[in-house]
């Protein structure tokens, strides 16, 4: 018989700006335990390797199960993919895992590309192209194999979007073209659902067959520099959460619980807040924006109902 998976799902946490990190994490992981989640897995900027992240990581292990990481880009900002790794227990860049009936595949998406050559992301050395992110040949051919040698359906995990987002993986057409043919061979959307961060955003895109949900930020928007200046609550967002130039916070912390179900529905539970000071709108930021992590019911045949 069939057996439901429950997992919890956290993006984008920003240890090294978020000052309430730890107490964000702390109720996270509570209600992951109180709900009996199968794992909780974070889509990475999680955490640097220093005694503020130790902090943090002493709440994430507290969960009482699997604990599944993906790396961001943030994450190696002071030191390469391997010291964040071991510091963080994670045993691959890109790797995959069984729960119940299901197949869970964690991809690296912070390369950049150099003529033909993929560089990973270490010591903000991506800053030379920002927020060009990549999927490298080698690690697409790994992907492609790790989904044929299953045969149950498959749930990805990246930190950059996929088809959704304002910042997607810049060679996502490869991407999709192997989860075609994917799928394709296997006679069913066989690659189910991708869920990923970045963005600090909640967007949900129905594609191909594939569903694509992003993941909003556990701390807060990022609108950037410039629209900071029109702030007229900077000095009570400063006592309370440090100089931030770049992001307006969430009142309490997002995320999100995901159900899949025996009956094929995939079920999104998530969380509503507010801003703290202005909002993006009230500063003039020209994209949209919401403090939330939609509750979404699709099917995994591809049929959805919200």
């Amino acid at each position: 018989m069939k057996k439901d998976v429950l997992f919890g799902i956290c993006a984008d946490v920003h240890q090294s700006d978020a000052r309430d990190a730890s107490p964000r994490m702390r109720a996270f992981v509570d209600e992951a335990n109180a709900r009996g989640a199968d794992f909780i897995i974070q889509l990475g900027d999680f955490i640097l390797p220093d005694a503020a992240g130790r902090r943090l990581l002493d709440e994430w292990e507290r969960f009482n199960g699997p604990r599944y990481h993906v790396l961001g880009n943030h994450d190696t900002e002071h030191s390469g993919k391997e010291a964040v790794m071991k510091f963080q227990g994670q045993p691959a860049k890109y790797y995959s895992f069984d729960c119940g009936d299901y197949h869970f595949i964690v991809l690296d998406t912070n390369y950049f590309k150099y003529g033909d050559d993929y560089v990973d992301y270490d010591v903000r050395n991506y800053q030379k192209d920002f927020f060009n992110c990549y999927i490298p040949p080698e690690q697409l051919d790994w992907l492609a194999a790790d989904i044929d040698a299953t045969d149950k359906r498959c749930f990805l995990f990246t930190h950059a979007t996929l088809a959704v987002g304002n910042w997607v993986v810049y060679n996502m057409h490869a991407f999709e073209d192997l989860i075609w043919l994917a799928n394709e061979k296997a006679g069913f959307n066989k690659v189910t659902m991708c869920f990923s961060g970045h963005d600090h955003a909640d967007a949900y895109l129905f594609k191909g067959g594939v569903h694509y949900q992003i993941i909003n930020s556990m701390s807060h928007k990022y609108i950037g520099p410039k629209y900071m200046t029109h702030s007229t609550h900077r000095e009570q967002v400063k006592a309370d959460y440090g100089e931030l130039r770049h992001v307006i916070p969430y009142k309490d912390p997002l995320y999100a619980f995901v159900q899949l179900k025996a009956n094929g529905l995939i079920r999104i539970i998530g969380k509503q807040t507010e801003y703290v000071g202005n909002s993006p709108l009230e500063l003039h930021w020209e994209h949209y924006a919401s403090p939330q992590i939609s509750y979404r019911e699709v099917w995994m045949n591809g049929h959805s109902e919200l």
